[in-house]
C-alpha cells in the first residue's frame, strides 16, 4: 500500500500532453451531453405524439361501433321491407 500511494503522490502530467487534448475532451463530453438531450427531447415529444394518437384512436373506435349499430339497423329494415314485399306479393 505504501508503494501505491507514493507512486500516486509522484504522478504528474507532463508539460508535453497539448492542451488541445484537453479542450477537445471538453468538447466532446459538451457534445456528448448535448445528443442526450436531444434525445430526451426526441423521447418526451413521441410520448406526448402517442398519447395524442391513443385519444384518436379511440375516437375513431367510438365512431366506428356507431357506424356499425347504424349499418345494422339498416339491414335489420331491409330485410324487414324485403318481408313485406314478398307478403304483398302473395
Amino acid at each position: 500500500m505504501i508503494i501505491m500511494v507514493s507512486n500516486m503522490e509522484n504522478w504528474h502530467l507532463s508539460r508535453n500532453v497539448p492542451i488541445a487534448l484537453f479542450l477537445a475532451l471538453v468538447v466532446q463530453a459538451v457534445s456528448v451531453s448535448g445528443a442526450f438531450t436531444k434525445v430526451e427531447v426526441g423521447v418526451s415529444q413521441n410520448a406526448k405524439d402517442i398519447t395524442s394518437i391513443e385519444s384518436t384512436i379511440e375516437k375513431l373506435d367510438a365512431n366506428q361501433r356507431t357506424i356499425e349499430l347504424k349499418l345494422a339497423r339498416i339491414d335489420e329494415n331491409i330485410i324487414q321491407m324485403y318481408k313485406w314485399m314478398e307478403q304483398d306479393q302473395q
